[in-house]
């Protein structure tokens, strides 16, 4: 089957700029996009939250569904947790997602090895909140959580890498980078990310070091524009899509 597979940086819930891009998208490249190609969102989709009721619910789930694509979410630092991990468990092309009853989005479990027509997808989850305190203030400000401590699962650092390692890997989407791109992204990304050193890039760097990969894509960041590192890994701004595979 001949699919288009496109990935997008950080969209934090904002689903009118998921629909501008993907016009932006359409205008350019004559594209015409059909429910059996993908999007991968690269950390922070933030579709699921805990302060929507009902009624806001509903609305996102349609406008979800009418997207022309499938969704396959990274987690990042900004996701409920709670709630995308209280989800049924599916498996999309060979990978392990959480998923939206009713809602045509799959959220990428830690470590999975997506095999989409051949192409190998290998994702990892999670990113430091810089804002970390901001958000338990708020948290205790409304008695509703805004931080979950599972934007970092290093329990899960070790039986990944011996997965990735033992596949052929053609793509890496993942939030957050290995240390050593961090330190050569620091000139190009806003002030307040410099001083973040997490234990998941140091995992990422072990992942990057195995050199088993054609190309890496992560967010995170907030680039004004997208950012190339090493000729082999790219840093997306918020909203910026780009195509991995297609026409």
């Amino acid at each position: 089957m001949e699919r288009n597979i496109y990935v997008i940086g950080d969209i934090h819930g904002d689903l009118d700029l998921l629909d501008i891009k993907f016009e932006e998208l359409k205008s350019k490249s004559k594209t015409s996009l059909e429910k059996k190609d993908i999007l991968f969102v690269a950390g922070d989709a933030g579709f699921v939250n805990s302060y929507e009721n009902e009624t806001s619910k509903g609305q996102r789930m349609k406008h979800l569904n009418n997207l022309p694509f499938i969704i396959i979410a990274v987690l990042g630092n900004h996701e409920n947790y709670d709630i995308i991990e209280s989800f049924p468990e599916e498996i999309i092309f060979n990978g392990k997602c959480y998923k939206e009853p009713d809602v045509d989005v799959y959220y990428a479990k830690n470590g999975q090895i997506f095999d989409i027509d051949g192409i190998k997808f290998f994702t990892f989850n999670g990113g430091l909140s810089i804002d970390k305190d901001k958000r338990l203030k708020l948290e205790a400000e409304y008695n509703k959580k805004f931080w979950w401590p599972q934007e970092i699962k290093t329990e899960d650092f070790q039986s990944a890498y011996q997965y990735y390692c033992t596949h052929h890997v053609d793509y890496v989407i993942t939030h957050d980078v290995p240390l050593s791109i961090f330190n050569k992204l620091i000139a190009f990304i806003p002030g307040r990310f410099k001083d973040q050193i997490c234990p998941l890039q140091d995992f990422l760097q072990k992942i990057y070091n195995a050199n088993n990969f054609k190309h890496w894509y992560a967010g995170h960041y907030h680039p004004s524009y997208p950012v190339t590192v090493n000729d082999n890994i790219t840093v997306l701004p918020i909203g910026y899509i780009t195509k991995i595979i297609g026409e």
